[in-house]
């Protein structure tokens, strides 16, 4: 292979990484912010039906 085709397997290759990486990042984030929402509704109702 010539110098050109590896450095560009290896940037594609980078950028894949990169948006996997993003990918599972923004997946984490959604989860917690789920998951506080899903608490904060539960606490709300306890205290709204005492």
């Amino acid at each position: 292979m010539s110098k050109t085709v590896q450095a560009d397997a290896r940037f594609l290759r980078r950028i894949f990484l990169a948006l996997v990486l993003l990918t599972l990042v923004t997946g984490g984030i959604a989860g917690f912010t789920t998951v506080q929402a899903m608490s904060g509704l539960t606490e709300s109702c306890i205290a709204a039906c005492d």
